[in-house]
């Protein structure tokens, strides 16, 4: 959990609104994270983009349920 805090912290997500989001996500059972290739985030999606030093924007990472 601290780890995520971290990690919202550095990409700068306000951090209320990432643990809001993580605990509804949660409830629903999409508690794992899948890496992906890497892309440019979906702007009607919330994600938590990499941005690059030349501003690029990036999501790495999908939240998703455990695999069975």
């Amino acid at each position: 959990m601290i780890g995520l805090f971290i990690l919202a912290a550095v990409i700068g997500i306000n951090e209320r609104d990432f643990f809001d989001e993580k605990i509804k996500w949660d409830k629903e059972g999409f508690w794992y994270w899948s890496k992906i290739e890497c892309r440019a985030p979906n702007p009607e999606a919330k994600s938590m983009p990499i941005t690059t030093p030349i501003g690029n924007k990036y999501v790495c990472y999908k939240q998703t349920k455990p695999p069975q």
